[in-house]
């Protein structure tokens, strides 16, 4: 027996997929990670803060914990994670803000480095502009654009 997608269902899904998402974009990060963002957040960040990061969890004898949103970044219509440090015990809040990091969405799953973000309070905003194939960002009400220069975002 021969499956047949009708042409127009093929048509609607081809653009809705290829379709980029509209910018400025401004994103909450306060949704729970899936099972598999969770994954990959505590590896890729686990092995970033190294013994810090194990450590903590061994004396408090629980795991560090942080909130997600989701944005494309680099423009190939796959939604970035975005993570938010929320475990204030952890060290990497303050009066700014939270430490924020950003792993890139890949065919695979997610890339094995992180990026920093600044510290702020749960919101970004991914502008239009783009510098060295990443989006510019805004963090809350905030007027400062950060700019990725191909290692960080300054």
């Amino acid at each position: 027996m021969k499956f047949v997608i009708p042409m127009a269902a093929l048509l609607i899904a081809t653009t809705a997929s290829a379709m980029s998402p509209r910018y400025p974009q401004t994103v909450k990060l306060d949704g729970e990670p899936t099972a598999a963002e969770t994954t990959a957040v505590r590896s890729v960040l686990g092995r970033s803060f190294g013994k810090e990061w194990s450590d903590y969890e061994k004396t408090k004898g629980q795991r560090i914990t942080f909130t997600v949103g989701h944005a494309d970044l680099n423009g190939d219509g796959r939604p970035d994670l975005l993570i938010f440090l929320s475990d204030r015990g952890f060290g990497y809040c303050g009066s700014a803000g939270c430490a924020g990091y950003a792993i890139l969405a890949t065919q695979q799953g997610y890339a094995a480095t992180e990026i920093d973000l600044a510290t702020f309070y749960q919101e970004v905003t991914v502008l239009p502009a783009t510098h060295k194939g990443l989006h510019d960002l805004r963090y809350g009400d905030g007027h400062k654009i950060f700019r990725w220069n191909g290692k960080e975002y300054l």
